[in-house]
């Protein structure tokens, strides 16, 4: 006889309880063979792992076998007590029937049929967000044809049937509102392996802005085992820290917007995933976590994508953010990132986007690109040119983020840190501006952008000891300068240096006034006791360094090298030491790696002047450099056998580093 149909939602926490008494029954009962005969391991058999639902959800049934002398009435099945709500089980001997009402949410359920203490068996209800009965693509962005009106009335959720009906009588544009998202490998990953700033973790921006307190409906495509999907809302009205994160789930999302801003995805993941994508391994590993997401009725800002987007594309997508009431635009380039107010590109005299014709290109003559494709491809050139500078291309070590250069509306100063480079709106400053909408400005105006670049970029604290926060990421400028055939900022800038006295050394080009104030004055390199720093002179002898080592001696690896040293072994402050023994290592490592013995060099420059002070570079740092430190380290460096530089190679300048060949 058949055993009257059961529908058993045990809760976990019921479990041992229950099967205690099954326990009990079995003993009382001596006629009972299940307590005599033993079960073996293969007890149930045929019951699959998984069991999927759509999105109209229904019913199933699921036959299984058991093993002999397993009694089916026996059997009992446990579930959560949440799932309990909408996962309906009934159990009639060797079928279980599953019902699943319909639902727009991705849910799981683990059912666990049990027969005994040691004799249980798992299988898993699963209803996925999947509304491809109903749309071409899995971000929803196009009606499967022929879709009746039938159909888009039975579509289990009220936001997907508008869209539906929306897009059936051709009144929505999925443009930025639906997109598939590439991953990218989280920024502190690299910034730790590179001992660096983060870049950016904005590398995906939606092209879509919210409303403070705004309902948003999100609807999520199939997420890879481990995502953590998140979204950033940026408000840049409140300046770059003006920022809220909600995390997304599988499916139908209804979030509530945190702040006023521009949307971006953070689908972070540890895979060691290039950021150019320009091998199908890249691009395979790239799909593998790429997620389809679309923001349902989403207002529009767009963004600017030179791998994705057309030069016929700038004038309307630029358009349409200075008309979205946002106001602000993202630019992408291959591995730069800018975002500035659209209104600025528009109103700019030369105007961004015009095709640029005759001497009004300065530095290649190319009468083909638009200016916004100069302006992004400038910005991707400053921050290649910078990780090449520190030997990240050589080494395989360039960063899988892009670098972002960004408007705050509440900076003083243009400023670094992690994550970003943010500059001041106003565009009177030189350093503002002009240099991210009119490409013919960069040439003049780069040392802001690439002084700010290369404080994400400094090797700490191998190249960026106490007291070096505003000299070593100033290396990265003046390659750059030489990059775009710029004059050297040392060459031609002058400056007026203080001593401790607060008595002006007089005015001179950097170069003389730096020798006047470092090499003569026999001052510490960390100039100690000058208040007001005049950093340019510490600058000098880290590029005199560069044009000696590098130019004239034709040593190009000499600080992508010196920079991978640092990278790999720690520097005397990571070890709990004063950080004037990092500033000795750095005379060590130089002079190792040059197979140069630059005793002199660094002794006239005050790398090798004893020193005991308290530096305030964002904060007082104790700095001691001892008499004995220095005679152990030049005892070191002589009884090495380095070669011997050119006579006074301290006066070399970029007029006369070919007489040092």
């Amino acid at each position: 006889m058949k055993t009257e149909k059961k529908r058993m939602y045990w809760d976990v926490s019921r479990i041992c309880c229950w099967i205690a008494l099954l326990f009990f029954a079995a003993g009382c009962d001596a006629k009972d063979d299940v307590a005599d005969t033993p079960v073996p391991d293969n007890w149930i058999q045929n019951l699959p792992e998984e069991v999927t639902f759509n999105v109209q959800g229904g019913e199933r049934e699921v036959t299984f076998n058991v093993a002999e002398g397993v009694d089916l009435s026996h059997i009992g099945c446990i579930m959560e007590e949440a799932n309990r709500k909408w996962c309906d089980v009934t159990l009639d001997e060797g079928t279980m029937s599953i019902k699943v009402p319909p639902s727009s949410y991705y849910r799981s359920a683990v059912l666990t049929l049990v027969y005994d203490e040691s004799h249980r068996q798992t299988l898993t209800v699963k209803q996925d967000a999947d509304f491809s009965a109903y749309f071409q693509d899995e971000t929803c962005a196009e009606l499967r044809e022929g879709l009746t009106d039938e159909e888009i009335a039975a579509i289990p959720s009220d936001q997907i049937r508008e869209l539906a009906l929306a897009m059936k009588a051709g009144n929505y544009d999925p443009e930025f509102r639906a997109a598939v998202y590439r991953p990218y490998q989280d920024p502190a990953i690299m910034a730790d392996a590179n001992k660096t700033s983060r870049y950016s973790q904005c590398d995906n921006p939606t092209g879509i802005f919210a409303e403070k307190d705004e309902t948003l409906y999100i609807w999520v495509g199939k997420l890879y085992e481990g995502a953590n999907l998140q979204l950033m809302f940026l408000g840049l009205d409140g300046g770059y820290g003006n920022q809220g994160k909600l995390t997304l789930v599988q499916g139908l999302n209804k979030v509530v917007a945190p702040i006023t801003g521009e949307i971006y995805v953070q689908n972070f993941v540890t895979d060691d995933i290039p950021l150019v994508l320009d091998t199908d391994e890249a691009r395979q590993q790239a799909a593998a976590k790429s997620v389809a997401i679309h923001f349902l009725f989403g207002k529009v800002n767009g963004y600017f994508d030179i791998q994705k987007h057309t030069k016929a594309d700038w004038d309307r997508i630029l358009d349409i953010a200075i008309n979205s009431g946002y106001g602000y635009i993202d630019l992408l380039g291959k591995r730069a990132q800018i975002t500035w107010e659209a209104k600025q590109f528009k109103d700019n005299e030369s105007r961004a986007g015009r095709t640029i014709t005759g001497t009004d290109v300065t530095d290649d003559g190319n009468t083909d690109k638009d200016e916004i494709w100069k302006i992004i491809e400038t910005y991707d050139n400053l921050v290649y040119w910078e990780q090449e500078f520190a030997g990240l291309v050589k080494y395989n070590r360039m960063f899988n983020n892009r670098l972002h250069f960004c408007i705050d509306n509440t900076a003083s100063s243009p400023n670094a840190s992690n994550y970003r480079t943010v500059y001041p709106a106003k565009i009177t400053s030189p350093y503002n501006g002009e240099m991210f909408f009119e490409p013919n400005a960069f040439k003049a105006r780069l040392w802001g952008p690439a002084h700010e670049a290369g404080h994400v970029n400094q090797v700490r604290p191998g190249a960026k000891w106490a007291g070096m926060t505003e000299v070593t990421n100033n290396i990265y400028c003046l390659y750059a300068q030489e990059k775009v055939g710029a004059n050297c900022k040392l060459q031609v800038d002058k400056i007026n240096p203080k001593d401790e006295n607060g008595v002006s050394q007089g005015s001179d080009i950097i170069y003389n006034a730096a020798t006047k104030l470092i090499v003569d004055g026999e001052r510490a390199h960390c100039l100690p006791g000058i208040s007001s720093i005049t950093r340019e002179t510490q600058l000098v002898p880290f590029w005199q360094l560069y044009l000696y080592i590098v130019k004239a001696r034709g040593q190009e690896d000499f600080y992508k090298d010196l920079y991978e040293y640092f990278r790999e072994n720690e520097s005397p402050s990571e070890k709990g030491q004063n950080a004037g023994l990092d500033q000795l290592d750095f005379v060590r490592q130089a002079c190792r790696i040059s197979n140069l013995n630059l005793i002199d060099f660094f002794t006239k420059w005050g790398f090798l002047r004893p020193c005991n002070a308290t530096l305030n570079d964002y904060g007082n740092k104790d700095f001691v450099v001892s008499q004995a430190d220095i005679d152990a380290l030049v005892k070191e460096i002589e009884s090495a056998g380095y070669d011997e530089p050119a006579a006074d190679i301290y006066k070399i300048t970029d007029n006369t580093w070919q007489s040092y060949k």
